[in-house]
């Protein structure tokens, strides 16, 4: 089976803020299985139908858990949530003549009328995690400050992450946004932070956000991830934009995008 390398967008928020029957178990540890079920949840992607009827809530959801001082933070899976609403986007983003190979018209019509009948059961449930395949999506990056950057080692090699209170990253992320607004950019991309916005603020101010490159990072070499400078670049873009410096904002946003478009290239030979 060929692995699809995906980065995550994650939201933890304080384990308070949860329903009070959800809190003991997003605060206890999860069972091994749960842990192969999470990476394996994209499976349906290659195989172009969803698993028969798990869960929506309980079975195999887990979560992320943060501790900073006395404070316990979580970042639940949601993982039946994410499938759903990322088979349909799947679907949504190539060609219509295509689709129906790599994601049959039953299975959407299946994930849409699940997805729609856990909204009316259950409107308080949101996803606290985005994905995205073979690249980094650029926005995300204005969510963060160059120095927020972490690079980390595990048995896969070097891995970079970024982290950052979630009152700040929204706060980054509007003035991000008032600055493409009043610029030449196309609305295509402004239109996609301020959808990131909207995402965010209903999380509210507390918390932590967190960019993890996860398996992406294995698609360069150590040398790149170690001068991969990718959010302050997108902050020195913005401030070009706002200085209406359009030569330096088009130099930066050339060689972001020259960057994570060779990365993307992969999903074409995949």
């Amino acid at each position: 089976m060929r692995v699809i390398k995906t980065a995550y967008l994650r939201v933890y928020q304080p384990l308070g803020s949860f329903p009070n029957d959800e809190q003991p178990h997003w605060a206890a540890p999860p069972p091994e299985s749960e842990i192969r079920d999470a990476y394996a949840a994209r499976r349906w992607l290659l195989s172009a139908a969803l698993p028969e009827n798990p869960p929506i809530l309980g079975g195999t959801q887990g979560a992320f858990v943060r501790r900073v001082g006395d404070e316990v933070l979580v970042c639940p899976w949601r993982t039946r949530l994410r499938m759903l609403a990322g088979l349909l986007a799947f679907r949504n983003s190539i060609p219509e003549e295509v689709a129906e190979a790599f994601v049959p018209e039953e299975e959407a019509r299946r994930a849409a009328h699940e997805l729609a009948e856990l909204g009316e059961a259950h409107p308080e449930v949101r996803s606290h995690i985005l994905h995205a395949n073979w690249h980094v999506p650029l926005r995300w990056f204005a969510a963060f400050e160059d120095s927020e950057r972490i690079l980390t080692e595990d048995k896969d090699g070097l891995r970079i992450r970024y982290e950052t209170k979630l009152s700040e990253a929204i706060a980054r992320l509007r003035k991000g946004l008032e600055i493409l607004e009043n610029s030449w950019v196309d609305e295509s991309v402004t239109g996609a932070v301020r959808e990131l916005v909207e995402w965010l603020e209903d999380f509210g101010t507390d918390g932590l956000l967190e960019i993890d490159y996860a398996s992406v990072a294995s698609m360069f070499s150590d040398e790149d991830l170690l001068e991969d400078r990718s959010a302050g670049e997108v902050s020195s873009c913005l401030e070009a934009l706002q200085a209406e410096d359009v030569v330096r904002a088009g130099r930066l946003f050339g060689t972001l995008t020259e960057r994570w478009t060779d990365a993307r290239s992969q999903e074409v030979l995949n």
